[in-house]
């Protein structure tokens, strides 16, 4: 089998997979981790704590999946084994050391992951399937009378994405070919001679399985994918208990879904799963579904922080407008929404989804997992009160780390006429633009300042369309290319400024985006939020610690906070913070979300009382949040 080092390609137009029409023209492709060299005052202390804390802090909780590993491979072992789902940690954080060392080699560090690929392969079953809590437990694999309660697919699809990112990090093979087995074995066990429908009751496996036919161009792994989306609410798993079926997606048929529901995180993997399967087939029904689940989320669902999920029980979903800013809102969720924006904007090609995306990764995202890389948040609610990080390792430390280290990923995508930058972050990204390979040099302080520069590097002339993002926050914004304004007709409906021309080495764009400090409101069903205001800059969502406000309550403000902006860069890594007055007179201070909770104990608010407010249902035009003003 050859294996090809791509993303979003691996089809031929006119090709049809049972009966899908695939689609003729790619659509956008965000470019490999290993393509963009990060070189930002923001994002690279991210990363390297990634690297250098995150990273070596986690191994010894690989211990338990190790362990498990060992004995499934015939060797003798003692200790404690690792349960259900724990296997998809260990392939997270090995997805998480692949983007790492995309982007900073490190031989020690592969020669570490070469050791577990080696148990991995020993411990794969003849057949190919390869779960080690199944193997030692002697369980049934795919077990139909507990499908809906394993993880069999969850473990799974975490090991190929893993595997893909290992292979495209290294150029090793090893690792993918065990995932290529499994997954094999997993497309005979349900669409074989013998093959039964079903599906995971955790949905994982089925975007995973969409970015491994990307990678190999095998139609059966496009083909199971489908199978296990088409299947949910048709009465093809055996419940294992009394939870309700839109838990698992499975209430009904892909197609009457007009939200989504349950368990946040399977819904969100399983909406990627849908976007995903609508990118590669060209099908207008996934389509039509991505779209219902995005509207139904970031219009409806979702925290101005970017967080979804706020009930406890079940982890789920509510109600439209159901937003409680003491609510449940995992890490992962977080993470899922990322990714769901990401295949989002490749489906749409629209600011719309990338804003969504900046919004979630630079507040809850960032939020979840703390400034020192190693403690976390499982839950981000947006008030709290002396609750501080810990250090518990379970499903969302690694799902932050991987999805932080692929913050290059997230900021540019091409087609063979178009460059789109989605996320203004530092650094050099060498993209595929046709045959022309072109490199684009970012300079910025964003999120704390507006002004991004642009240089195109190129050994020959080339012609595209450089698609600068507009976010939304920006009510206006200023474009020169090479020192000259460019006309106001470059802002396109789909909310980018689109420059095609043919650009040569050493042109220079020049984006700068005004960040005034702005109070946001919330549609007026969101019970929780009337009355209330919060406080955005550029892309930061703001709070108040108590630790900052000599522990007052979070202000109520008045007509004028007379807000002003001062860059601290002793404080919380170098953070940007906003002064002003509260209606009582008394001075305050926010900080950015993500940056809450790591000092000491404290309280914490985001959505604030704001004097003279009053719901207005009026002009909403179908937004979740919007600029208020006094009188407006």
């Amino acid at each position: 089998m050859a294996c090809k080092n791509f993303w979003w390609l691996g089809l031929v137009g006119g090709l049809s997979l049972a009966g899908m029409a695939v689609a003729a023209e790619p659509p956008p492709q965000p470019i490999p981790v290993r393509q963009a060299e990060i070189n930002d005052s923001f994002w690279s202390p991210r990363l390297q704590a990634m690297r250098e804390r995150a990273i070596p802090h986690g191994w010894q909780y690989m211990q338990w999946e190790l362990r498990a590993l060992r004995k499934a491979g015939g060797q003798t072992v003692t200790g404690d084994l690792n349960g259900t789902w724990g296997e998809a940690n260990l392939h997270k954080f090995l997805e998480t050391v692949a983007y790492s060392l995309a982007q900073h080699p490190d031989p020690e560090l592969e020669r570490q992951v070469d050791g577990i690929v080696d148990l991995l392969k020993a411990a794969q079953q003849p057949d190919g399937y390869l779960h080690a809590y199944i193997t030692n437990n002697r369980k049934p694999q795919w077990d139909p009378a507990f499908l809906d309660g394993s993880h069999d697919g969850y473990v799974l699809g975490h090991m190929i994405e893993a595997a893909i990112e290992y292979h495209a990090a290294t150029g090793k093979r090893a690792f993918l070919d065990i995932a290529c087995r499994a997954a094999d074995q997993a497309c005979n066990h349900f669409l074989g001679p013998k093959g039964k429908p079903g599906f995971c009751g955790h949905a994982e496996l089925e975007m995973a399985l969409v970015e491994l036919h990307r990678v190999t161009g095998q139609a059966r792994y496009l083909e199971l994918a489908r199978a296990f989306v088409e299947w949910r609410g048709r009465g093809k798993v055996t419940p294992a208990g009394p939870t309700p079926r839109a838990y698992f997606q499975d209430a009904e048929p892909v197609r009457q879904q007009r939200t989504l529901e349950g368990h946040a995180v399977r819904a969100l993997f399983f909406a990627t799963g849908v976007a995903d399967l609508a990118l590669v087939t060209g099908e207008a029904d996934y389509r039509l579904a991505a779209n219902r689940f995005w509207d139904s989320t970031t219009l409806r669902r979702m925290t101005i922080t970017g967080s979804v999920g706020p009930r406890k029980e079940h982890e789920a979903f509510g109600e439209d407008y159901e937003l409680p800013n003491n609510g449940y809102y995992e890490s992962c969720a977080a993470c899922g929404l990322a990714d769901f924006a990401l295949r989002m904007f490749c489906l749409e090609r629209t600011a719309r989804n990338a804003d969504v995306l900046e919004r979630v990764l630079y507040n809850a995202v960032l939020h979840g997992m703390a400034l020192s890389g190693t403690n976390s948040y499982y839950q981000n609610p947006l008030t709290d009160r002396n609750n501080a990080r810990y250090n518990s390792w379970v499903c969302c430390p690694p799902n932050l780390s991987r999805t932080i280290l692929q913050a290059g990923r997230y900021a540019v995508a091409t087609t063979a006429r178009e460059l789109y930058v989605n996320l203004f972050i530092g650094g050099r990204y060498e993209c595929q633009i046709g045959k022309t390979t072109v490199t684009l040099a970012v300079a910025t302080r964003y999120p704390w300042e507006g002004r991004i520069q642009f240089t195109v590097q190129t050994k020959q002339p080339a012609t595209f369309a450089l698609n600068l993002r507009r976010p939304e926050w920006c009510g206006a914004g200023e474009v020169r290319v090479n020192g000259q304004p460019v006309d106001s007709s470059t802002l396109t409906d789909s909310g980018y400024w689109s420059l095609p021309r043919q650009w040569r080495d050493g042109d220079q764009v020049e984006l700068n985006l005004p960040m005034p400090v702005e109070r946001w409101a919330a549609h007026p069903n969101a019970g929780d939020c009337r009355g209330k205001v919060a406080v955005q800059r550029g892309p930061l969502v703001y709070a108040f610690e108590g630790l900052d406000n000599a522990g007052r309550p979070a202000p109520t403000l008045g007509a004028d906070p007379a807000f002003g902006v001062e860059h601290r860069p002793d404080l919380l890594g170098g953070i940007t913070v906003i002064k002003g007055v509260a209606a009582d007179g008394q001075p305050f201070v926010a900080i950015p979300f993500y940056a809450l909770a790591n000092r000491q104990k404290s309280t914490q608010e985001v959505w604030v009382n704001q004097s003279g407010m009053t719901p207005d249902d009026r002009w909403w035009e179908g937004n979740l949040y919007r600029r208020w003003q006094l009188g407006k």
